[in-house]
């Protein structure tokens, strides 16, 4: 039976996957008698049978031809609609994991079912291990239902692109999987079901006026879940995931686990949409001044001070832009001592100056969004369609809103994340369905591990098996295109069934030109009633097709089309493509063109200014093409226009609708290219399938037997046979069904659906799948591309090229291009494109993969929250692991201990709980070394106090020296290569001036110094100044100038550099140096070095004067002995805690701008850390990292028994 397959399959392994699974359909077959004579209760009882056969060890594999069947009897019984084998061949392709490629109209939605059904079977472990506990070890004594809240399955989910989808989907399968005993879950978005806590159940006996309620019951979102298949979108499934993992307790969480997944359109869910990450966020508490004072800093950066990357969209800060932006805002943007240990309110800071970056200089108004009505509105790179309520994440939009001067709105934080990539790889199995899929196979397989099987037809199909009727074909039309078609053997020039048309792409050199070759055939074809769809990119560009649809517009155009026309034939020429320079001014923007000249033309070509004239409409049926039958209908174009439908997938339930009757008689449909996807597009309008059901009905019961497998055709004849008594109850539908194929006829006689391409897309599958709206099953239909070298496509990758060619050759801009080099040029820049788009995902999953660990790990921990009662362990664990990490390291660095301590401090800081001191570990290592050495005697104990400070002084004070020395001389290095850098630079550009001046002037004329400046502004990164002798001197010395220009380079470098330097200088001592960096040089950096080291000095000497005083009179000294006076008694560890929590801190009086008046504000005096580092540095590393641990697991402990005693307190005031 399959010696014709085999043959025709060869060696092809897309072809042999079909082979081998056409088997499996053969088999299928077989089972179909047998089913055919179950009761609709034992058809249930098989649901139950499989899973018993499961629990006992057989596979779903084992159990596949036998489900398939039970589903292909359900689905006559219910929807009256049966599964063609190669149907079941591609829900075998889905059940195995892979992508199955299915041409428009071949029933994606009805094979899903099988696999959907199958693997819904799957036993849940968790029940089959409770079942066992309950009714023993053998499934015959097992009832399949769920207890204890645990379901019998482990879960099928389909996804489909939209809710709208999903809603239809559902309730259309629902009855097949209702009468095999599965539930069906429906997901819809958060507007619709309480903010994603509800979800719906299919109740097919629930009726409601409302679409999105009919046959929908509300029910709690788990319960949708818990269905045995579940309907949803990529959205619903992604954003419930992480909701889960944000949720208090276990039992709040409504997902059960990533079994089994179908992607409907998968190539859109997980290549077009895997670009976009799924967040969750919030509001902030963000303060707006932030991004507006950020905003203002960025806008005095000069290009030197930044480097932008365009084709990766990323800016990035030089090193003088650093020293630039910190002179800017007066304030670090990253610590020197420590750069890899950024502090919170840096990271805030760096967090808004990325943004404001961007915001400033990547994202362009107008072209990324526009300001409407005081708000900042996204325009989608993919379609140009506004996005009102979108929003930028990490603070881009508060930036962009900043930049603009409008109202920042408060920033959304991400309280969750997760590329689509990353959630469905988390699916044990999945598979996917869609028109389009080969173009991005590599992709499919790299990231997802997913195949892609390409399915032939049902027609296509059918030609291989033994038997089949027809025979291919091929023929050209009227315009000599070749095209192929099925014809029965008996009469092959008579076309039973056609494949598509698909005309070469047409290029013209302008927009203008390209938009009235559309317009012109949209005129033509809808004064024939030929149904047409045309795709655009944008809603922008279906917005301006639209407004050329309108009368006005037609007529001007029209008016052109005769002149052209007239002129030629007066003038009894041929046009040959070449330019006409008295036709010129007719190429003019419709609304731009002369009417003196138009009128002058007419006049001397005899032609009547009124369009509808009859000598006029002779003429444009003649330059259409048109037979004089369709003059009514051009007529009433001219006068009222292209009546039309615009869609911009906008409103998926309207859009959806208004697709499915884009197939109807004249109907004329201008859509993006990604609209109304999931839908066909049916010659005649839309045939609603529960109609086709009740035919199927009626044919069966008047005794056709195989009235599945009949044509639509064969139906009609049929039923036309039948007297209308037989029709029942179903007359009106059967008479709906003979309108709709009366109506469809008509369609197909004219050629059916023709589909108008106005710009190539990006990528190729998108522009197939607009292809792929033609000619469904078998219909005839045909498509057509128009381009224009103005196209973004053509502009970016080469079209320049071809239009100087043109322009050479004199080509008028009205003739059109079928040249196969220009169609390759678009294919390789489609494929340059794609693979550019295909790096930026594969990245962006890089990045999250990175993310996805710390994710995985950090939904692990959270897991353990929700389920361990005690998390002492887990949390003793982690600063284990970081402890001994950070403590050896410490011990190697140069630099000594210092920056463990640093960690420590923020880990750990001092705890003060009422009269319970717990010292950092910095403040612990002081202590001990305090109580070494002081008595018990308050003398004893000031004495040893001051050595602490006097030597926590010394200490900070040679940390900074060697820190700022340190720069200096990393600061000189940085400084002379730079200078090297842009000396070369220079050099060359010198080079350039005295081989090629005089021609470069001659050529461009004269440059000004203002010229010239900006020139070398931008080549050296350095603002550089010109004057009149300056530019003389570039003119005719050369080498002068160069040195003039080399000196400015040098003092602008030196003096940014070493005020760099000072700022950093000033933020470590807490206090400014006052001293002053003007016009320095390389030579004077030395000089100037060391008078900032000795100011430093100098500033430590007055701090220990301050504090100490020469008698220990100093500010610390007496705070210190004013506190030992008032202790009685003892002195104990808290007491000298006590003093050393306040020795660091001290209080200075500043002036409130705000209220005027003067106020005492904390700050720091001095820091313990170097000194305690300093008292580290002998000692075993082992043993420190035993003591840190120790110290940290009592902190823990401290805070512990200062909740519990807060909450003794708090028991004890409250009255029993």
């Amino acid at each position: 039976m399959l010696k014709n397959l085999v043959k025709f399959l060869g060696g092809d392994p897309n072809k042999r996957t079909i082979n081998k699974l056409a088997q499996i359909a053969d088999e299928i077959n077989g089972y179909e008698p047998a089913f055919e004579k179950l009761s609709d209760d034992a058809l249930r009882a098989k649901t139950d049978e499989f899973r018993r056969r499961l629990a006992k060890g057989e596979t779903l594999e084992d159990i596949l031809p036998e489900a398939f069947a039970a589903v292909r009897e359900a689905s006559k019984r219910t929807i009256g609609l049966r599964h063609y084998d190669i149907q079941m061949i591609g829900a075998m392709v889905l059940h195995n994991g892979r992508i199955a490629e299915m041409r428009t109209g071949e029933g994606k939605t009805l094979v899903a079912t099988l696999p959907l059904y199958l693997n819904a079977l799957a036993l849940n472990p968790v029940w089959v291990e409770r079942a066992r506990e309950r009714w023993g070890k053998n499934p015959d004594a097992w009832t399949f239902t769920p207890f204890e809240n645990i379901q019998v399955g482990r879960g099928a989910h389909l996804v489909t692109v939209n809710d709208y989808l999903a809603r239809r989907d559902a309730r259309w399968k629902a009855p097949i999987y209702q009468m095999l005993g599965l539930s069906v879950g429906v997901l819809q978005m958060a507007a619709r079901t309480d903010h994603g806590k509800l979800a719906y159940l299919v109740n097919l006996q629930k009726e409601s006026t409302f679409e999105d309620q009919h046959q929908l019951e509300t029910v709690p979102r788990k319960l949708a879940y818990a269905a045995d298949i579940t309907y949803g979108t990529t959205n619903e499934y992604g954003f419930d995931y992480l909701r889960d993992n944000m949720k208090q307790t276990l039992d709040e969480r409504v997902q059960r686990g990533h079994y089994f997944a179908i992607v409907d359109e998968v190539d859109n869910v997980l290549i077009d949409e895997a670009r976009t990450p799924l967040i969750i966020s919030g509001p902030s508490h963000d303060d707006a001044d932030s991004y507006y004072k950020m905003a203002q800093a960025v806008r005095q950066l000069r290009p030197e001070d930044y480097d932008v990357d365009e084709r990766s969209r990323s800016i990035a800060l030089t090193e003088i832009g650093e020293i630039h932006i910190e002179q800017i805002l007066g304030e670090p943007i990253r610590d020197p001592d420590r750069p890899e240990d950024i502090t919170p309110e840096q990271a805030r800071l760096l967090g808004y100056l990325e943004q404001a970056l961007r915001a400033q200089f990547i994202y362009k108004r107008n072209k990324e969004y526009l300001v409407q009505g005081g708000k900042v509105v996204i325009v989608d790179e993919n379609t140009g369609r506004l996005m009102p309520g979108r929003r930028w994440s990490d603070g881009l939009h508060q930036a962009v809103e900043a930049k603009e001067g409008v109202k920042v709105e408060s920033e959304n934080v991400t309280y969750a994340t997760i590329t689509i990539q990353n959630y469905y790889r988390m699916y044990e199995k999945l598979s996917g369905m869609t028109g389009t899929a080969a173009t991005e196979a590599e992709e499919f397989d790299k990231i997802y591990k997913l195949e892609v099987t390409e399915m032939p037809t049902n027609l296509d199909y059918q030609a291989l098996r033994p038997h089949w009727p027809l025979t291919t074909q091929t023929a050209k039309d009227e315009e000599g295109y070749k095209y192929t078609y099925y014809a029965h053997k008996d009469t092959p020039n008579i076309p039973f069934f056609f494949k598509r048309k698909d005309y070469p792409d047409v290029i013209y050199r302008t927009e203008e030109a390209k938009f009235r070759a559309i317009v012109s055939e949209i005129v033509e074809y809808h004064a024939m009633g030929r149904p047409l769809l045309v795709g655009t990119t944008s809603v922008e560009l279906s917005e301006r097709l639209s407004s050329r649809l309108k009368a006005d517009p037609i007529q001007k155009l029209a008016q052109v089309l005769i002149l052209r026309d007239a002129w030629m034939t007066a003038n009894k020429k041929e046009f040959d493509g070449r330019q006409i320079p008295e036709l010129e001014f007719l190429n003019r923007a419709l609304g731009l063109l002369p009417a003196k000249q138009i009128a002058q033309m007419s006049r001397e070509l005899n032609v009547p200014l009124s369009i509808v004239s009859s000598e006029n409409l002779e003429r444009l049926l003649g330059i259409l093409g048109l037979a004089p039958e369709f003059k009514d209908r051009l007529t009433a174009i001219l006068k009222n226009g292209v009546p039309h439908e615009v869609l911009n997938a906008r409103k998926h339930t309207e859009e959806s609708q208004i697709i499915a009757g884009a197939g109807a008689y004249g109907a004329v449909t201008i859509a993006t290219n990604m609209a109304g996807r999931g839908v066909d597009i049916k010659l005649g309008g839309e045939l609603p399938e529960d109609v086709l059901s009740e035919v199927n009905r009626v044919l069966k019961r008047a005794g056709n037997e195989n009235a599945y497998d009949l044509t639509l055709k064969e139906k009609e004849t049929t039923l036309r046979k039948l007297s209308p008594a037989d029709y029942g109850i179903y007359d009106e539908q059967i008479n709906a069904f003979l309108k709709y194929m009366h109506e469809s006829e008509q369609v197909k006689k004219l050629g059916g659906l023709h589909v108008i391409g106005s710009e190539r897309h990006d990528s190729r599958r998108i522009d197939n799948q607009l292809r792929g709206r033609a000619a469904r099953q078998g219909d005839p239909g045909s498509s057509r591309f128009y381009l224009s070298l103005q196209d973004n496509l053509m502009r970016i990758f080469g079209g320049g090229q071809v239009e100087s060619m043109m322009e050479r050759l004199k080509v008028d801009e009205d003739f059109p291009l079928e040249m196969g080099l220009v169609s390759r040029m678009v294919e390789q820049s489609q494929t340059r494109v794609e693979g550019a788009n295909f790096d930026t995902r594969k990245h962006l999953l890089e990045y999250d993969d990175v993310l996805n660990k710390q994710r995985g790990l950090i939904y692990e921990q959270r897991d353990r929250i929700l389920t361990k009662d005690d998390l002492s362990d887990d949390v003793n664990d982690m600063l284990k692991v970081e402890v001994e990490r950070r403590v050896p390291e410490a011990f190697k660095d140069d630099e000594g201990p210092w920056k463990l301590l640093s960690w420590l401090e923020q880990t750990q800081p001092p705890l003060i709980f009422g009269n319970m001191l717990y010292p950092s570990y910095t403040v612990q290592l002081v202590h001990q070394d305090l109580k070494k050495r002081a008595g018990t005697t308050p003398d004893s104990v000031l004495s040893v106090l001051l050595d602490v400070t006097e030597k926590a002084l010394k200490a900070e004070e040679e940390h900074i020296l060697s820190t700022i020395d340190h720069l200096l001389e990393t600061s000189l290095e940085s400084l002379e290569k730079q200078l090297k850098e842009r000396e070369d630079t220079l050099e060359v550009y010198m080079e350039g001036l005295s081989m090629g001046g005089e021609e470069d002037e001659e050529d461009a004329g004269p440059k000004t110094p203002r010229n010239v400046e900006a020139e070398l502004t931008g080549l050296l990164r350095v603002p550089i100044k010109i004057d009149y002798q300056l530019k003389r001197d570039l003119d005719q010395d050369t080498e002068s100038a160069a040195e003039a220009i080399i000196r400015q380079m040098e003092t602008y470098l030196a003096t940014a550099s070493m005020r760099r330097v000072v700022a950093i200088a000033e933020r470590s001592l807490r206090e400014a140096l006052e001293i002053s960096i003007n016009n320095l040089t390389v030579d004077d950096w030395d000089q100037v070095g060391e008078q900032v080291l000795d100011k430093i000095k100098a500033l430590f000497a007055a701090r220990a004067k301050r504090y100490l005083g020469d008698n220990q009179d100093g500010t610390i000294a007496n705070e210190l002995k004013q506190a030992l006076t008032q202790v009685r008694g003892e002195i104990t560890d808290n007491h000298t805690l006590s003093l050393l929590f306040n020795i660091p801190q001290g209080t200075r009086t500043v002036f409130d701008r705000k209220t005027k008046q003067r106020v005492y504000q904390r700050s720091t005096r001095l820091v313990l850390t170097y000194y305690a580092a300093q008292l580290l540095e002998s000692k075993d590393p082992e043993d420190i990292t035993e003591r840190v641990l120790s110290h940290l697991q009592n902190a823990q402990h401290n805070i512990r028994r200062a909740i519990g005693l807060g909450e003794l307190n708090r028991l004890a005031k409250t009255p029993v």
